[in-house]
């Protein structure tokens, strides 16, 4: 079955939950054995496991994603072959991705490691793992260009309105175009820097089927469209920027949905993959 895996890592923009700190790990000096887990979230657990260590994905989200573990520097370790491991795990779930042991029982187990994950969505309806729904165009025009942070983010993609957000890192300038047909509902061209309204400068589409699409951090005064507008796939909104609460130049994309008197964030999919950035924060290049 052909998959779309939009890959989500961490980048130097924003820390998302997608990786797990370098650790230089003996049997008795570690002691990350169970990092807590999050709602909205995938972590990796390192556990006991006889004279070993247990790694257990736990999948908070609530669709299934594609998890990769890396070994390396092992001193005295067994049953992880060259240390790349690669699993899927379900939604909601938790799942043991590999069991290190030792090769030598006197001697203690050394290695560092490094975790990422990413969303998979298949775009084949009523197959295990689909996003239903529309099929959204990449929003931005060149590239290409890589997430910096995926659904479930530490530092923003964390709230009912944002949980299934991505961040596009991108040059300021970049052309944000509709990635859905639909109509202009709500724009801000004005705002300079971080304040007043977090969003920065922003475009909101409300689509047919009654979803919206919004579009943040744009750049001041590039917004091309106004309340009231109707937009086609592929229409010009305005330039990516790094206003509101932003730590550097990215596009943030949500698609949301009204819940009571709120907006929800809700699962979407594009339609062709987005690559992934290189693991900035654990130095692999």
């Amino acid at each position: 079955m052909l998959s779309f895996r939009l890959f989500l890592c961490t980048a130097l923009l924003a820390l998302g939950p997608a990786v797990s700190t370098p650790l230089f790990a003996s049997s008795a000096a570690s002691k990350q054995s169970a990092t807590a887990t999050k709602a909205g979230n995938v972590r990796l657990l390192i556990q006991r496991a006889g004279n070993g260590k247990a790694m257990v994905v736990s999948n908070t989200l609530d669709v299934p994603v594609e998890v990769t573990l890396r070994l390396t520097r092992m001193v005295n370790v067994a049953g992880v072959g060259k240390g790349v491991i690669r699993k899927t795990v379900p939604a909601n779930s938790q799942l043991r991705i590999a069991t290190l042991r030792k090769r030598q029982a006197g001697y203690p187990l050394m290695y560092r490691h490094t975790f990422s994950y990413g969303l998979i969505y298949s775009p084949e309806p009523g197959k295990r793992g689909n996003v239903g729904g529309h099929a959204y165009a990449l929003p931005w025009k060149g590239g290409p260009f890589r997430i910096s942070q995926g659904a479930g983010g530490d530092f923003s993609h964390n709230s009912p309105r944002g949980r299934y957000a991505v961040d596009i890192a991108m040059p300021v300038g970049t052309p944000i175009i509709a990635a859905r047909e639909g109509t202009v509902v709500k724009v801000r061209n004005s705002q300079g820097g971080r304040f007043p309204d977090p969003a920065g400068n922003h475009v909101r589409v409300r689509h047919d089927d009654g979803t919206h699409g919004a579009y943040l951090h744009l750049q001041r005064g590039s917004v091309q469209v106004k309340p009231g507008q109707r937009v086609k796939t592929g229409t010009l909104l305005g330039k990516s920027g790094n206003t509101g609460r932003s730590t550097g130049p990215h596009l943030h994309f949500v698609v949301q949905k009204a819940h009571g008197e709120a907006l929800v964030s809700i699962p979407f999919r594009f339609d062709r993959p987005v690559n992934s950035l290189p693991n900035f924060a654990l130095s692999e290049k």
